[in-house]
């Protein structure tokens, strides 16, 4: 039996007389290059394995040169002959989807939504951060149990207080959680861009019981100036951060550009996204890379595997898919080794060498559609050397939306 994984990969590009490189046009230009193996194709900062005949049409299309405009839709196999013992014969184990799970179709209370990150706690439960803003309740995060890393149960509640243990008053906008080795608990707000009312983007640490202990700032060029023109935009700061090194640095990347850094992220143009680390020692930024993300996405969750590579979810919702709007969303290894730091630097020129990153999971790949993907989280390694990687859903508090719990295998 063969196992089929199919991709697809989309790309309209004007090609350059070059037989090794091919350049979108207009002015965002996105290079493709076929491998010298002939077994991927790096479109821009991200490598898609792909077979040799795949690359040697890509490749063909590469050299006819001229103002053609070539659409690519690759369909492959990535999922290879398995040999007899079950193992793919491609040089990395696949990943795997493995299960959906429809938490609000067993439990109904209305009060649990808006899951925005998630981690699973040193006890063997996860906790999940809502981004509720007030709205439904305080500012809080859910415990949950699982029995087999598929389905999900609600066992209580971690309401997050200042550290008089009183509630928030102030704009919040939670978004990803992750513990620390010391127990505590350290998330990010997003802050408040708008005119009149804002607010920085931060981490903030908390007990293990929710009491705020400290707020860590990004570098001043995040703070927004309320006129979209520095800083963060709205909604649109740290949504995804991780701990690296041990659990003494974290690492933050922000859904969109900087107001200051160029385009900003929609469905025609892409976006460059910085990647911010700290020492949680004494809450300083040491180091920032930049990242591009995709046209209409957004890096909503990275996390960190042992072997200090880091994985990356981003999601777009297209209005004009299906009956009522459909999700796209990927999963990416990314890689820093090579980028520049431009830590310090207010805006950036494009001339950066940014973080590249490799598509590891495409969702379209298993419909329907994954809805509002937001939140990142391990499971347990499998002796193939995979790990269960939890991708939870946001059902923005909406009737028409669910929260959701996808499983997928990762290598």
């Amino acid at each position: 039996m063969r196992s089929r994984t199919v991709i697809a990969l989309g790309v309209s590009a004007s090609i350059a007389l070059s037989p090794v490189t091919a350049t979108a046009n207009p002015s965002a230009a996105v290079p493709v290059t076929v491998g010298q193996n002939g077994t991927s194709l790096h479109v821009g900062d991200v490598t898609v394995p792909v077979t040799a005949a795949v690359a040697a049409v890509a490749g063909i299309g590469v050299l006819i040169g001229g103002a053609l405009t070539v659409a690519i839709q690759v369909l492959l196999a990535a999922g290879a002959e398995k040999n007899e013992e079950g193992v793919s014969s491609s040089d990395l184990p696949s990943a795997e989807y493995v299960s959906r799970f429809d938490f609000s179709a067993t439990e109904h209370d209305p009060a649990i939504g808006g899951l925005s990150g998630m981690d699973q706690l040193e006890d063997g439960r996860y906790i999940a951060i809502s981004d509720d803003k007030h709205e439904h309740g305080p500012i809080r995060a859910y415990i949950f149990t699982t029995q087999d890393h598929r389905r999900f149960a609600h066992e209580g509640e971690v309401r997050l207080t200042l550290p008089d243990g009183s509630d928030y008053t102030e704009f919040i906008d939670a978004e990803e959680i992750r513990q620390l080795p010391n127990g505590n608990l350290l998330w990010t707000t997003e802050g408040d861009a708008r005119e009149g009312q804002v607010a920085p983007p931060q981490l903030i640490e908390s007990t293990a019981a929710g009491r705020e202990v400290r707020r860590i700032n990004p570098p001043a060029y995040h703070f927004p100036d309320g006129h979209d023109t520095k800083g963060i935009h709205h909604n649109n700061g740290p949504e995804a951060m991780t701990l690296a090194d041990g659990g003494t640095t974290a690492l933050t990347i922000n859904e969109n550009a900087l107001a200051q850094d160029g385009t900003s992220n929609d469905p025609k143009h892409s976006s460059v996204n910085r990647i911010t680390e700290y020492n949680l020692a004494n809450g300083n930024a040491t180091h920032e890379y930049a990242v591009r993300a995709n046209p209409g996405r957004g890096i909503t969750s990275v996390l960190e595997a042992e072997d200090g590579s880091l994985y990356v979810l981003e999601r777009g919702f297209y209005p004009e898919l299906g009956k009522s709007g459909e999700v796209r969303g990927e999963i990416y290894r990314l890689t820093l080794s090579g980028a520049d730091d431009v830590l310090g630097k207010d805006t950036l020129d494009g001339t950066e060498q940014l973080a590249t990153k490799e598509l590891v999971y495409d969702f379209a790949n298993n419909p329907p559609q994954p809805d509002n993907v937001e939140a990142l989280s391990w499971g347990p390694m499998l002796d193939d050397g995979r790990r269960t990687l939890h991708i939870a859903v946001d059902d923005n508090f909406s009737d028409t939306q669910s929260t959701l719990f996808h499983t997928v295998l990762v290598p």
